[in-house]
């Protein structure tokens, strides 16, 4: 009876300690992916799986929700109000958020033009009770008036949506959630080319199973049938997005897994449980005709090969992967994307953390889009007007930056970066054939297209300094200079290459000790 009460407080004790974090895209969002980099910690078992803010340890032990106190039961709400500032000279039209290394910026391309300055505010509901969680996250944007793709009402005060709303229960291996949500699935904290959180957010169910060495996560949500004709030509049609991820932990050096996505369309309202068959391979599915929807596979890694301190990550995507192009109606080829990056942390001698990265991400022409006819059948991948992996296709970007942080209150980051960017986008309809294929217009075929980045071709040279500051756990403020030196801005064509400065101020309060204890 002693061994089992040990046992049961063990497992008390290990389940209040893995529920512990808080939402994904909150103001400690930066310096969490930011810690992420230099001490290679993640939220999951294997590191390609991003849902919960924890600390990281050279940061103030008060910003963070793990501390002593939040590892017992207890309620919290948490509210917080943030103003950005841009100087009304450096507006622009831009379709590629910043994409600085630990900053996920969310994608508003679906606006005419980007706001020059706006207000939001977040609050965040949090109950955890032994091994229970429930969570629900209020966000309010001015952004949203503008925003396209917002689908609420515009007319008055404030324009916001419940981004997060959900259900935790965890065990000793593993993890059932069922709500809203929005996550990303990859090596890196701020993004993903398979699933990301730009996207809104949308009600799923997510479960998963981990152990010492591997780690298997599956999710599938039926998008609204009423919000379908946004993302379908006009039609309204009952939409779904399955996906499951298999990864397996090599100890010390690393990680390395394989996941696959399947966004699919049926005229009745029940889909195909083939496809929500978690251990079926939609691959095979897709490949042989079985089942008809837009596959996304991909390959993620996450190693250490050489010592501890440098860690290679990547993410590959091969969008509708198939054996051969051979196939009458079946012979495109395969668009891919890539996503790498090297990290050298702590590498000078020097106390304070840092880290130097390298990366190389590469968006093929035609990744992302689909047929006409697939179209009207809701299979573009994205939800309400946003991509559900990477913001933008048909480019690709070299970043190298050097990040640093002290004293227990400022980080910052300075770098260099060179994007080109093509006419394409994840919106653009996809053009067909040679003009002597024996294939009717319209139809799929071979596309015969081969400039990277495809037409008039936005290049854009960034030098920029990316810097943050934080009073405890109640203000923040952010920086952010960029100098641009930019060809064929917008993909219309220029003499020579302008200046095109940004300059953004964001100060952003919020209080985080509304802290109620529950019983034991």
């Amino acid at each position: 009876m002693k061994h089992f009460k040990h046992s049961v407080l063990f497992i008390a004790v290990f389940m209040a300690q893995i529920a512990i974090g808080v939402e994904l895209e909150n103001w400690r969002s930066p310096y969490y992916q930011a810690g992420a980099l230099i001490t290679d910690r993640g939220s999951s078992p294997s590191n390609m799986f991003w849902d919960d803010i924890g600390s990281q340890p050279f940061f103030n032990p008060a910003l963070w929700p793990d501390s002593a106190r939040f590892r017992k039961n207890h309620w919290i709400l948490e509210p917080s109000v943030s103003y950005s500032f841009q100087p009304t000279d450096t507006l622009f039209i831009d379709t590629t958020p910043p994409v600085s290394h630990y900053v996920n910026d969310r994608n508003h391309a679906g606006q005419s033009q980007t706001t020059g300055s706006y207000w939001a505010s977040q609050v965040l509901n949090d109950i955890r009770y032994k091994n229970i969680l429930v969570r629900q996250v209020l966000d309010v944007d001015s952004r949203n008036k503008t925003d396209l793709d917002y689908r609420g009402k515009t007319d008055r005060f404030a324009a916001g949506r419940i981004d997060e709303a959900y259900f935790q229960v965890d065990w000793k291996y593993g993890f059932f959630r069922l709500g809203r949500l929005n996550r990303n699935w990859g090596p890196f904290p701020d993004r993903s080319l398979l699933l990301s959180s730009n996207t809104h957010s949308y009600d799923a169910i997510e479960w998963q199973v981990a152990s010492s060495f591997f780690e298997f996560r599956q999710m599938f949500t039926a998008f609204p049938y009423s919000s379908s004709y946004i993302d379908a030509e006009g039609n309204s049609t009952y939409r779904y997005l399955t996906a499951h991820s298999l990864n397996f932990m090599f100890g010390r050096f690393g990680s390395a897994g394989i996941t696959e996505t399947m966004l699919f369309s049926r005229q009745s309202g029940l889909p195909d449980l083939q496809l929500v068959n978690p251990f079926s391979s939609y691959t095979v599915i897709n490949t042989n005709g079985e089942g008809d929807g837009n596959l996304m596979l991909g390959f993620q890694w996450d190693l250490h090969p050489f010592v501890s301190n440098v860690s290679l990550k990547g993410q590959i995507l091969l969008d509708d992967f198939q054996v051969d192009n051979k196939g009458p109606n079946d012979q495109e080829p395969t668009d891919w994307g890539g996503d790498f990056g090297a990290y050298w942390s702590n590498f000078l001698p020097v106390k304070r953390p840092h880290v130097l990265s390298l990366e190389y991400r590469y968006l093929s022409r035609w990744l992302y889009n689909v047929s006409p006819a697939d179209e009207a059948l809701g299979q573009r991948y994205m939800y309400l007007g946003r991509s559900l992996g990477y913001p933008t296709d048909d480019g690709d970007c070299f970043n190298l930056s050097f990040f640093t942080a002290g004293d227990n209150y400022w980080a910052g980051t300075g770098g260099v970066r060179y994007t080109r960017q093509g006419e394409n986008s994840i919106w653009t309809p996809w053009k067909n054939m040679s003009a002597d294929s024996l294939i009717a217009p319209g139809a799929l075929g071979y596309r015969t297209e081969k400039s990277f980045p495809s037409g008039t071709v936005e290049s854009a040279l960034d030098v920029y300094i990316d810097a943050r500051g934080y009073f405890k756990n109640f203000a923040d403020a952010r920086l952010q200079v960029d100098g641009r030196w930019v060809r064929n801005k917008n993909n219309t064509v220029t003499s020579s290459a302008e200046f095109d400065p940004r300059i953004s101020l964001t100060v952003s309060i919020h209080y985080c000790n509304l802290f109620v204890p529950l019983p034991k």
